[in-house]
């Protein structure tokens, strides 16, 4: 079944002039403030050492590091994923409620699928993570075909976690490249436009602190690009998620 991405894109700018204030409300404190806030206070993972030497000794090390970093930061990263993940299924409940909803009844009804839906964007992580790691393209495949699982889990509110990825799979049979598009807006462009603001927070460093007003500024901008791309993603998932029930219909 084919899909038409620029009318889906145009259906998703829709959704966001007709809740613009409600959305930007619920985004800001559930996807702006916890990438802010991670910006500022974690340090990023380490990188595997370029150096030269012994593959394998260079892999262990990295390896090392990465679980002493995950040791003592890890569950910030944890706690601001889970947050995210409970504005996004806000802000999915939001779009679906036609315009009907305050914030607060769009909590409450996200809160109450929190566990499926925890699951669910869990299990979309793994295939997609381990896809944008080995080939970008198959990775992208694989993030549109599972961009339906929410707006599923919030539509069809009995649908199990892993009936959800089957449903998404199911809605966008014969429009895998037209998904991998759209996921391709909001992943791959997500991506691209936080690298500047990360790269100018790396040179305004150097080999030390570096200007904290400068570097705050910065991760405020990367982090507004995190906020704008979750939000994105939201918007063009259900307006795919629409436009693909009305065919089945």
């Amino acid at each position: 079944m084919k899909m038409d991405v620029v009318a889906t894109l145009r259906d998703a700018w829709g959704l966001f002039r007709r809740d613009r204030s409600l959305l930007i409300r619920l985004a800001a404190p559930f996807l702006f403030w916890p990438a802010l806030a991670l910006g500022l206070l974690v340090p990023a993972p380490p990188l595997p050492d370029e150096g030269v030497g012994d593959t394998t000794a260079r892999a262990t090390a990295w390896i090392d590091s990465v679980g002493q970093w995950a040791g003592h930061y890890g569950a910030w990263y944890f706690a601001s994923y889970v947050v995210g993940l409970l504005g996004t299924a806000a802000l999915l409940t939001l779009v679906l409620g036609e315009g009907r909803l305050t914030v607060g009844e769009a909590l409450g009804r996200a809160l109450g699928v929190a566990p499926r839906f925890l699951l669910a964007m869990m299990l979309v992580a793994l295939p997609v993570g381990a896809g944008m790691l080995l080939y970008i393209l198959p990775g992208l495949y694989v993030a549109g075909r599972l961009l339906l699982v929410g707006p599923v889990l919030l539509a069809e509110r009995r649908m199990a976690a892993v009936g959800a990825l089957a449903r998404s799979f199911a809605l966008t049979r014969g429009a895998g490249l037209q998904m991998a598009a759209l996921a391709a807006c909001t992943y791959l462009a997500g991506m691209i436009a936080a690298q500047p603001f990360l790269m100018l927070v790396d040179l305004s460093r150097g080999d030390g602190p570096g200007n904290p007003v400068a570097i705050a500024l910065l991760q405020a901008g990367a982090a507004g690009v995190s906020m704008a791309a979750g939000l994105a993603q939201a918007l063009i998932a259900v307006a795919a998620y629409r436009r693909l029930v009305s065919r089945q219909a």
